[in-house]
């Protein structure tokens, strides 16, 4: 339970509140002022209301043009199932292959990207809105025109947005400091939990930093002196980075003029009209980190002198690459080809869809969508737990619900109805990354608001809409999560993931402590990490599941602790060796990544790690973490031999 109504802690985006709010108001409420009697003229408002309302639920990330992208997919996505929904409205039989087909559809792109993924929920939303909801125009295909047009004014909002911050790269600069403030937190923190949350934070801080640069990349700003000097600050990091590291894994004290250094980098990467600031005198004896702020402070007067022109020579401008269209769809059609295990989430997809749909028509309901809608919504596994969606749409409904419903039944059709759609709009961007039960207590009075104001009698609302969502609800988990083995076995799957990170930190460790001085070091860490936040959000998912699973899946987080403290031992132990200049025993160093390798292999075939004797010396601290490893799997293991047999 305490999962469910868990609420994630995220900073409130003021302006994605203030375009949503204009961008999803604007159209309705132009409507609602000028038209207040008029059916045809609200529902045209509604229409460009709901397009502008999937932009605004997809204006997702920092950098503009990802922004863009992203809103552009979803509108065009929406779109399309709008005009097949259109098409289909009123013939029964070709309705259900329609949205058969939609979910189809909707369930493969959760192999291409997530932005494919959510995309082509909104695809099948609005195919499914469209089949089963009639808008009162005159004319059937007037209805996807409008709420195209919708989107796209919300999407010049953005646009507008984008452009301006982008003018000084103001998403890219906040990116990037940061990184610096998380490495202060990191080498500041004064305990073990202290220290670990810092070192979360900084994988997320790095992780954002990254992918806000890459989705930023273009022909222009890749000339762009301001674009290259943020990568190139950015990619500075890397060996501060690894002392962070080192610094905290021996809990050694840093000097206080080195974390005023680091402030003052993300203070001048913020604010370039700043004076850059000046390198440190001291580094608290730590080799590693003195190097490595004198590399920071090099890359910052080198770039800082220089007013125009592209950065000097010699500097790393390196960035990851984005993944291609080609790539993606090759990556789908190896996700599609591999294996069973996302064909059967297609298979439950398409399987509740299409029961919904069939129950919608024999019973002539009389809001069919909502049944839809909700099964479209909760009915997607890339989107974490089924259950858990199913279980905060449902509560999230029963508030909802009443609130949309009064609005469209007491509140009279003005300013009003104006200032509640106002109200909802605005707080979207700010519950959407808190909880998905509190998404669904705004967005659902906010649907029923836009779907039915043209409708003039909206006495059974209420009734209609909270037994319709419970039917979805109830569908999605009688048919598509209770009965398939896949829910139950859902832990087992961890081991994959778990086993991938162990195998990835061998590979790491190969090169960090046998080639320290390697480019390719800081790229393999950064991955390491990364597998390593996605894993804990992957189990933080899993938490919302009932008992049986949640238990199962919590039962890996010690096994992902341990290996996240070998990777920290790694990377302590390459940069001391780097900035000593001594090298690492070849044995001892193949040692460690045999043992690595042996782990992962364990967890795939479900057998006791083998006890391997690994030489001491220079790599004592990874020798231990990489013990403590085997005995948190062989407790894994153990634990779920006995859950077995006592089920």
């Amino acid at each position: 339970m305490r999962a469910l109504t868990r609420s994630q802690r995220a900073p409130i985006p003021w302006d994605r509140v203030a375009l949503t709010a204009v961008g999803i108001t604007a159209p309705v409420g132009l409507a609602l002022l000028f038209a207040p009697t008029n059916d045809a003229v609200i529902g045209a408002g509604a229409l460009a209301s709901m397009g502008a309302l999937v932009a605004s639920a997809m204006d997702l990330g920092s950098a503009g043009i990802e922004r863009v992208h992203r809103m552009a997919l979803a509108s065009m996505m929406a779109t399309i199932g709008f005009g097949i929904g259109t098409a289909v409205h009123g013939h029964v039989v070709a309705t259900l292959v329609a949205v058969i087909v939609a979910a189809l559809l909707s369930g493969i792109s959760g192999a291409i990207s997530a932005t494919a993924s959510k995309s082509a929920v909104y695809f099948l939303m609005y195919t499914v809105t469209a089949a089963n909801a009639d808008f009162g125009l005159s004319s059937p295909w007037m209805a996807p025109l409008i709420f195209f047009a919708g989107a796209a004014w919300r999407l010049l909002l953005t646009m507008a947005a984008a452009a301006y911050e982008g003018r000084e790269f103001a998403p890219e600069r906040r990116a990037v400091a940061r990184v610096y403030d998380a490495i202060v937190a990191q080498l500041s923190a004064g305990s073990a939990a202290g220290r670990t949350a810092a070192g979360d934070a900084l994988t997320g801080a790095l992780n954002d930093a990254y992918d806000v640069l890459v989705a930023a990349r273009t022909e222009l700003a890749a000339h762009d002196r301001r674009w290259q000097t943020l990568v190139a600050v950015l990619n500075a990091s890397a060996p501060v980075v690894d002392a962070a590291i080192a610094a905290a894994e021996d809990e050694r004290d840093v000097d206080a003029e080195v974390l005023d250094y680091l402030r003052g980098v993300a203070a001048w990467v913020s604010n370039p009209a700043r004076p850059a600031p000046s390198a440190p005198h001291a580094s608290g004896g730590d080799p590693a980190l003195a190097t490595s702020i004198a590399h920071v402070a090099h890359v910052v007067s080198g770039v800082s002198a220089r007013a125009s022109g592209p950065v000097g020579d010699g500097t790393d401008l390196a960035l990851p690459q984005a993944p291609t269209v080609i790539g993606r769809l090759r990556g789908a059609g190896r996700a599609l080809t591999s294996g069973t295990e996302l064909w059967n989430s297609i298979l439950r997809l398409v399987l509740c869809i299409a029961v919904a749909q069939a129950l919608c028509a024999a019973w002539q309901l009389e809001r069919p969508y909502l049944v839809m809608l909700t099964v479209a919504q909760v009915m997607k596994p890339d989107f974490g737990s089924i259950f858990g969606r199913a279980v905060q749409r449902g509560v999230g409904t029963l508030i909802g619900v009443a609130i949309g419903a009064l609005a469209v039944a007491v509140i009279p059709r003005d300013g009003w109805q104006i200032l509640v759609i106002l109200i909802l709009a605005a707080s979207m961007p700010i519950v959407m990354p808190r909880n998905y039960g509190l998404y669904s207590i705004v967005t659902t009075p906010l649907a029923v608001l836009l779907v039915e104001l043209h409708v003039s009698d909206s006495s059974s609302l209420v009734e209609a809409r909270l037994l319709d969502t419970l039917l979805g609800c109830a569908i999605v988990l009688v048919l598509g999560y209770l009965p398939w083995p896949q829910t139950w076995h859902a832990p087992r799957h961890l081991a994959v993931p778990v086993a991938a990170l162990a195998h990835a930190i061998s590979v790491y460790a190969r090169v960090a402590l046998s080639q320290p001085d390697d480019p390719d070091r800081s790229t393999l860490r950064r991955g390491v990490y990364r597998r390593i936040s996605d894993l804990r959000t992957t189990v933080a998912k899993a938490l919302a599941e009932p008992p049986a699973i949640s238990a199962a899946s919590a039962s890996w987080l010690p096994e992902v602790a341990a290996l996240e403290r070998v990777t920290d031992a790694v990377t302590a132990a390459a940069t001391e060796a780097e900035a000593s200049g001594a090298a690492q025993d070849a044995e001892a160093v193949d040692a460690v990544a045999s043992a690595l390798d042996d782990l992962a292999d364990a967890i795939t075939a479900r057998r006791r790690p083998v006890d391997v004797e690994l030489p001491g010396g220079v790599l004592p601290a990874v020798a231990g973490d990489l013990a403590t490893a085997r005995s948190a799997l062989i407790a894994q293991q153990v634990g779920a031999e006995r859950r077995v047999k006592g089920g």
